[in-house]
């Protein structure tokens, strides 16, 4: 009796390889492209700094303090409330609070929005640390608000004093 040698039982994949290829692909890409990040959005708040370009065009000194919201997309408008602090007996205090603000973005900077007319007179040849604070909330091209807040860090010094008498 010849000996017969079986042939092997090749397993085959009850889905064809070429649709696991393409199945793995589409997640690949649903998961990359499909659901976008959440948008985000940070409130920059310079250093407050003596300006001289109020002393060279308005002829008086003052603090400036300088802010810029920016997103991950387009905004309409930021909103904020902002403040400049210094400390005065281990305490902070402030010594300048400004009304609420608006800054559009603009068609060049859409997801951008700049406030430069924060600004306190002041006094020369005092020198006093400095911090700016600002809070306030983005409104989005599609209407969405997001609260944003931000600070200068550390006290800096100016040779100007707000409120000096």
């Amino acid at each position: 009796m010849p000996i017969t040698i079986p042939k092997p039982i090749l397993l085959l994949p009850k889905v064809p390889s070429l649709l696991v290829v393409g199945l793995l692909a589409a997640q690949f890409f649903v998961l990359q492209f499909g659901s976008s990040p959440e948008p985000s959005c940070t409130l920059n708040v310079e250093k407050p700094h003596q300006s001289t370009s109020l002393k060279e065009t308005q002829n008086f000194d003052a603090i400036k303090l300088n802010i810029t919201s920016k997103c991950t997309t387009h905004q309409s408008f930021t909103r904020v409330t902002a403040r400049i602090q210094t400390i005065e007996n281990n305490r902070e205090v402030t010594v300048s609070k400004f009304a609420s603000r608006l800054a559009n973005s603009t068609p060049q900077s859409p997801d951008t929005a700049i406030f430069r007319s924060l600004f306190a007179e002041c006094r020369l040849g005092i020198e006093v640390a400095y911090k700016g604070v600002a809070e306030g909330y983005v409104i989005l091209d599609g209407g969405k608000r997001i609260n944003v807040a931000g600070d200068s860090g550390k006290y800096e010094v100016a040779n100007c004093s707000i409120g000096a008498q």
